[in-house]
């Protein structure tokens, strides 16, 4: 590695763009804009160093320049994106990824290479918001592919107001001590049929989130701690709405209206579910609204709580000793009644989907920042330049598109 005489450079960068301002007059009165419960005080982007993008790499190359980025972005996406596989971000930190209206990523094509599948692979990310997206794959199949969303160990997620269309393997998934994670407005379906004859055996692999993928992945003992609200898992949803284990994790005002469901929740291992004031509006939904999983030899601990929902019965059960999960116990909230979880959460103006709406959206395609983080590069004090930054102090080097450079100390 070569070694060079580095110029620490302090300069302050104005981006020629404007932030869209959801227009909150068109929100539901339910909606707080904002994350909770077990995703209280994600910030994501912030705000801060806004960019616009059309394109995919202009999407790809504003959420992660370089590896191990951490600077604040707020990303807007416009019109439709198309992936031709799924896009690993690692390690990424602080950045809001929000769709102007009609924003869509897509993954079309149908592909028997697992590799192929999939949009978003999102890997030990930390404090990322992502909003007001549609996500569609090619439709369900089998073959251990990939999700619309993977968090793979993340921690401080909100997803809100996404919707979330025939992805392959699942629509979101969360797995591997993903943490903190706040999942509101979203909607959840399949409008493919399920592609049959997939390697993995199933011929209709409809299944959409699943939380926790292993029995015994110990590491999310204490993990997998999510709140759903206001989300709506639609027509074509089977199973895993979510399948749960190990997580503590609270479901409040959701609807469930899919008329194949063959159930809804699915208790694993050591999940904690607590199921609050939703409404089973669908003749299957009704049938099945929980499941126990947790049947395995040696493996049968299971936490559940239905209470003041629509269309199921109030229950408490459990296997073991683990003391019930109760949201009241862990952080504030509001809710509204059952009753009135369908018209609010299927409202096709402001319910669960990217249904945002933005004060003054034409004008933003002239707001695309024309000072953008070009590349980010990280040095040793003395100068040496690094591959992959290592444990202790580094000097990072963001070069922007003029040309310019802002460094400061960055600690691993």
């Amino acid at each position: 590695m070569k070694r060079f005489l580095l110029i620490l450079i302090a300069t302050t960068f104005t981006f020629v763009a404007g932030a869209q301002t959801i227009d909150t007059d068109k929100l539901s009165v339910y909606d707080k804009n904002a994350p909770f419960g077990w995703g209280a005080g994600i910030t994501g982007g912030n705000g801060e160093n806004i960019v616009t993008v059309e394109t995919y790499n202009d999407l790809i190359n504003a959420i992660q320049p370089s590896a191990f980025n951490t600077a604040k972005k707020t990303i807007y996406v416009k019109g439709t994106i198309e992936f031709s596989g799924f896009k690993e971000f690692r390690g990424i930190k602080n950045k809001t990824i929000i769709g102007l209206p009609g924003a869509i990523l897509t993954n079309p094509p149908h592909s028997s290479d697992k590799d192929k599948t999939g949009i978003f692979y999102m890997k030990e990310c930390d404090n990322i918001i992502i909003r007001n997206l549609t996500f569609k794959s090619a439709g369900a199949y089998d073959i251990d592919g990939n999700d619309n969303i993977s968090l793979i160990g993340c921690t401080n997620i909100w997803i809100d107001h996404c919707d979330f269309q025939d992805g392959v393997d699942g629509n979101l998934d969360a797995t591997n001590a993903s943490d903190n994670i706040c999942v509101t407005w979203c909607r959840f379906r399949y409008l493919i049929e399920p592609w049959s004859g997939g390697t993995g055996g199933s011929n209709d692999h409809r299944f959409t989130n699943l939380w926790g993928n292993s029995d015994s992945q110990t590491g999310d003992q204490g993990k997998l701690r999510t709140t759903f609200a206001n989300c709506w898992w639609d027509e074509g949803c089977k199973e895993r709405m979510p399948r749960i284990r190990f997580g503590q994790v609270h479901l409040l005002n959701c609807l469930y209206s899919s008329s194949i469901a063959n159930y809804c929740v699915g208790g694993g291992y050591r999940s904690n579910a607590y199921i609050e004031k939703c409404a089973f509006t669908s003749t299957k939904a009704k049938n099945t609204p929980w499941k126990n999983y947790a049947t395995s030899s040696g493996k049968t601990d299971y936490n559940v709580t239905i209470i003041n929902c629509s269309g199921a019965t109030n229950k408490q059960a459990r296997s073991g000793s683990i003391e019930y999960f109760i949201p009241s116990e862990k952080y504030s909230y509001e809710s509204y009644d059952a009753n009135l979880v369908e018209s609010v959460v299927s409202n096709s103006e402001n319910g669960a989907g990217a249904t945002l709406q933005f004060k003054d959206a034409t004008g933003i395609s002239g707001t695309k920042a024309s000072n953008a983080i070009q590349k980010i590069e990280y040095f040793t004090l003395d100068g040496l330049r690094l591959v992959v930054p290592t444990k202790g102090i580094a000097i990072q080097v963001i070069t922007k598109a003029d040309g310019s450079k802002e460094s400061k100390k960055i600690i691993f």
